[in-house]
């Protein structure tokens, strides 16, 4: 552009002094035939400067590679903003909010490219009772059981006013973790609402956890040959731990489950076979330890009483596979 604009500059100059001279020539001349060369020398002086901006112009688009119209309102004027490079930032590469992606859209965030932990680690359901020791001082409110879906804790009683005082408050999802940070383990105490014996009222109440998320889950736990627990218990009712099974099973039984009494005591351990389960003596329809432990799909911790009235204290800290809780 310096270069064009140059030489528009040195042409302007002649094209101004030739036409003095040319239009003064006539006029002392003073004919005809003199204003026609001199015309002609304007012509000629014009048709120079026209083809001189040309071959600049064509100078100028080699250098700037750009194939750009040179377009003007006369022979000595030029338009600057129609013979303009487009500057390289522009047009030779776009700007980098528009060459690549926002790092947003670019890269999946974490969120979504990778699967959360929780679903991650998931497993497909074998549909065997596979029990890892849980140990209330690690603080972990699910118990392994081999399904990934069940181990939670839960607390179950009848309508005759029995209840469990937690030694911390349970999470209104029902989480018990509070509860095992409180005291390394499931811990409270207990009351046992007034029953009938002899209208065949008999109150109860407890706490569990499950095979899996639901009570129709079941899992073969003959693998673990039984159970161990570490507990803590001070009271007159019966405190037992009981085989559950499906609900339909347990109707079937008349709710007369194996069951292991646990004595009273201080951090006791307890090893029970799955043979050392034994239904109470009130069963009509049999089922051994060592069978429903092939269909399981809980383990209670269930205080009962016959007429009622019973409190007492308790706490669970172990709770594994026979033989892993010392």
């Amino acid at each position: 552009m310096k270069k064009i604009f140059g030489l528009l500059a040195v042409c302007a100059l002649v094209a101004c002094n030739d036409s003095s001279e040319n239009v003064a020539g006539p006029q002392q001349w003073g004919n005809q035939n003199g204003q026609q060369q001199g015309q002609l020398n304007q012509d000629s002086l014009a048709a120079a400067i026209a083809d001189s901006i040309a071959r600049a112009q064509q100078q100028q688009q080699q250098q700037q590679g750009q194939d750009q119209p040179f377009s003007s309102t006369g022979f000595n004027t030029v338009s600057s903003s129609s013979f303009t490079a487009v500057p390289a930032s522009s047009s030779a590469a776009l700007p980098a909010s528009s060459a690549t992606l926002p790092a947003s859209s670019a890269v999946a965030p974490k969120s979504s490219a990778a699967t959360p932990k929780s679903s991650a680690v998931i497993e497909e359901d074998d549909g065997l009772f596979k029990l890892q020791l849980w140990d209330g001082s690690a603080g972990e409110a699910q118990v392994q059981t081999g399904n990934k879906q069940g181990g939670w804790w839960y607390s179950y009683a009848d309508d005759l006013g029995s209840e469990i005082t937690w030694d911390a408050e349970v999470g209104a999802d029902g989480s018990m973790a509070a509860v095992i940070e409180s005291c390394g383990g499931i811990c409270g105490s207990f009351s046992i609402g007034e029953g009938d014996p002899d209208e065949g009222i008999y109150p109860y109440l407890g706490f569990a956890f499950g095979y899996g998320k639901t009570a129709s889950a079941t899992g073969d736990a003959t693998s673990i040959r039984g159970i161990c627990v570490t507990y803590s218990y001070s009271g007159t009712a019966t405190f037992a731990v009981e085989l559950g099974m499906t609900s339909a099973q347990e109707n079937k039984l008349g709710s007369a489950l194996p069951m292991a009494v646990l004595p009273k005591g201080t951090k006791k351990t307890e090893d029970f076979a799955w043979s050392a389960f034994e239904q109470p003596d009130w069963a009509t329809t049999a089922m051994t330890g060592t069978n429903a432990a092939k269909q399981l799909s809980s383990i209670k911790f269930k205080f009962a009483d016959v007429s009622g009235g019973e409190s007492g204290t308790f706490a669970i800290y172990k709770v594994g596979p026979l033989g892993s809780c010392d």
